[in-house]
């Protein structure tokens, strides 16, 4: 009789918690419900962030564990407070494990760099209605040179448009060549706000 496997356990323990910031998103992709993103509503502040976060800490840090904390929007760097957030997690006694960072790829390769220097993994997201191809790729290289495993990494997600597939396969290869961390994401439909893009992004990712 083969063994039983009865638990499998993480090598070090931790308190691992998403974490959505708000939903306000400077893109509107088509596949993306409200619920997760809108471009109205307001950011949290700063103060409104660490309210937040002391709260869940205070009942939480009798465990003992580090935190491993995946932040994720609505788009978080659109948040003029987030990298704050970030630096002050950081900079306390937290016991800071992990953090993680979910992002489209819109903001400067400046905020990702500095940014960087305080996270463990961060996840680029491919959105072609929105994106400069040549941009985010030149973004993404920048910071994956930084991003060095096993202590840090980065990844992409190329998500898997219907209308985007010739250019998908672009990306990927490239990646591939550059030895770059991703995936293909598959797309519930069902949940999509329109049934086709309205807009397009810049498709120059030949400049490269």
């Amino acid at each position: 009789m083969l063994p039983k496997i009865i638990r499998v356990q993480p090598i070090t323990p931790m308190i691992s918690l998403t974490w959505m910031i708000g939903s306000r998103c400077n893109y509107d992709c088509m596949y993306c419900p409200e619920k997760y993103h809108d471009m109205t509503s307001a950011h949290p502040d700063l103060e409104k962030l660490k309210t937040a976060w002391q709260n869940l800490h205070n009942k939480t840090q009798h465990h003992g564990l580090p935190y491993k904390i995946s932040f994720t929007g609505g788009e978080v760097t659109a948040n003029r407070s987030f990298l704050p957030l970030i630096e002050y997690l950081r900079s306390e006694e937290f016991n800071i494990g992990q953090l993680l960072v979910t992002t489209n790829g819109s903001a400067s390769e400046n905020y990702y760099r500095r940014l960087c220097q305080s996270i463990d993994a961060i996840s680029f997201s491919t959105h072609s209605e929105f994106f400069n191809e040549r941009e985010f790729f030149q973004k993404v290289q920048a910071i994956d040179a930084i991003m060095i495993r096993p202590e840090k990494s980065l990844h992409v997600n190329i998500m898997n448009e219907f209308w985007n597939q010739d250019r998908m396969a672009l990306y990927r290869d490239w990646l591939t060549e550059h030895n770059i961390s991703h995936s293909i994401n598959d797309i519930d439909y069902s949940l999509q706000i329109r049934s086709y893009p309205v807009v397009q992004g810049v498709k120059n990712f030949e400049e490269l």
